[in-house]
């Protein structure tokens, strides 16, 4: 295990400017930290550029999970206090942090693995704990994958990738630049459109999304844009009671999946 006490080291540099999107996107990588999440990346089949520890806190469970890393071959450094704080991205850090490779799919794989199985499309949605809910609600909920349409925050930002505990690194997902060609893909991989909307439409638990539905969920301020509720195959709407106008985007779209998945279940 090699020691780093400078933050002027070029892996400390690059590990540091993960905290930013247009590196995040330049490298291809993202950050975990915490013993749990770096654990389960690894046990997943994780690709794990760099491992951190901090070296006032190399022992326990750290340094096992490092020492079991080292034992892969995987590059494993220990941080001075100083330098590990210039790499966290967390207000208390656990003493052990990843660089990952972003698990981003190609159209035909995440296809493939959403054959059959139902979609959530994320449609600008914009707060980074929203998203990371989204997706770890979309893999409890048995969802192949996730689209996220063009202007949505990034899944791999340490906010989203710390809500979404651990799915990021496994809900396969796809990238896409606009309504339109989120629309064409849906279409010709047999996956109907539903939206969510404030306005009037059916029932969410009287419509058919068992299998193969694609179910969006729109900016927190506006909500599915008009091309997609346009072109939906139906327009999906909550009943709620009192004086309340809408929930949350991550709330109404966790009831909808897990209906879904309730539908799936009883057939």
């Amino acid at each position: 295990m090699k020691s780093i006490i400078s933050t002027d080291n070029r892996i400390i540099k690059l590990a540091a400017s993960l905290s930013e999107k247009k590196y995040r996107d330049r490298e291809g990588a993202y950050m975990l930290e915490g013993p749990d999440m770096v654990r389960e990346a690894l046990e997943n089949s994780g690709k794990a550029r760099f491992i951190f520890i901090r070296a006032e806190s190399a022992a326990g469970e750290a340094i096992s999970i490092a020492e079991a890393a080292e034992a892969r071959g995987l590059a494993v450094y220990e941080l001075s206090e100083a330098v590990f704080e210039k790499i966290s991205q967390t207000e208390a850090p656990q003493g052990i942090a990843a660089v990952m490779e972003k698990p981003e799919s190609s159209c035909e794989s995440f296809f493939r693995a959403c054959e059959d199985k139902n979609v959530l499309v994320i449609d600008r949605v914009q707060d980074p704990g929203n998203i990371g809910t989204l997706i770890r609600s979309a893999e409890a909920a048995g969802f192949g994958g996730a689209v996220f349409i063009k202007g949505s925050a990034d899944p791999f930002s340490a906010k989203a990738v710390r809500a979404a505990s651990g799915s990021v690194g496994r809900l396969p997902l796809l990238f896409v630049q606009s309504d339109s060609d989120m629309l064409s893909l849906m279409r010709e991989h047999g996956k109907r459109v539903f939206a969510s909307a404030m306005e009037s439409g059916t029932v969410y638990y009287k419509a058919d999304i068992a299998r193969n539905a694609a179910i969006v969920v729109g900016s927190e301020g506006s909500g599915a844009s008009r091309c997609i509720l346009d072109a939906a195959d139906a327009i999906l709407c909550i009943p709620m009671d009192g004086k309340t106008e809408s929930l949350n985007a991550a709330v109404a779209s966790g009831i909808i999946m897990f209906e879904a998945r309730r539908q799936r279940n009883d057939r």
